[in-house]
């Protein structure tokens, strides 16, 4: 996949280039410490922003160490080429393969989300964690925005067929600016 920029780099590890769908690292960034887990990858789709490169899905574990099924998504961060956030986003359960959480336990794994790693991983774990806490006032509403819209569906659809509809990928999102968060911050 063609990228502008070089920033893509730092965060497939030393891949040339950047293959659809395959996870970066391939096996996954996991914290054991912390039950939680985060990868970077790409695709298309119509709901994505035109100057998406990839993105970081990130995962609790709520019953502790990262192992099996037992998962929910807290989001997803999309990025540019040049590494700036572009938004934040939740989906539907087949994206990822996860167990569906409601809202209530999603948030209460929120304030304590981190994720630590070694070596040249460590930077970009510290990164993606002090994201996640600067931007929880607007993971909070998405996550609680995405209940909202799944209630909705449902009262339509049932909710197996709901949770593996194709057509539903991508629940909820909110656009960011790092440059401004902390421009408002500084202020």
């Amino acid at each position: 996949m063609p990228a502008k920029g070089m920033a893509w780099r730092r965060w497939l590890w030393g891949a040339r280039s950047l293959e659809v769908l395959r996870h970066y690292p391939m096996r996954d960034v996991v914290d054991e410490a912390h039950a939680t887990r985060f990868y970077y990858h790409a695709h298309t789709s119509r709901r994505y922003p035109a100057d998406e490169h990839g993105h970081f899905h990130l995962f609790v574990y709520p019953g502790g160490a990262p192992r099996g099924a037992d998962f929910f998504h807290l989001a997803g961060l999309s990025l540019d080429a040049r590494g700036q956030p572009l938004r934040w986003f939740t989906t539907n359960r087949w994206v990822t393969g996860e167990r569906w959480y409601d809202a209530d336990t999603v948030l209460a794994a929120l304030p304590n989300f981190t994720v630590e790693a070694r070596g040249r991983r460590a930077p970009l774990a510290r990164w993606l964690t002090a994201m996640v806490r600067l931007y929880t006032p607007q993971l909070r509403s998405l996550v609680q925005r995405r209940d909202e819209v799944i209630q909705r569906r449902l009262a339509r659809q049932d909710a197996e067929s709901l949770f593996e509809d194709r057509r539903l990928d991508v629940v909820t999102e909110c656009a960011v600016s790092l440059p401004r968060t902390l421009a408002r911050l500084a202020r």
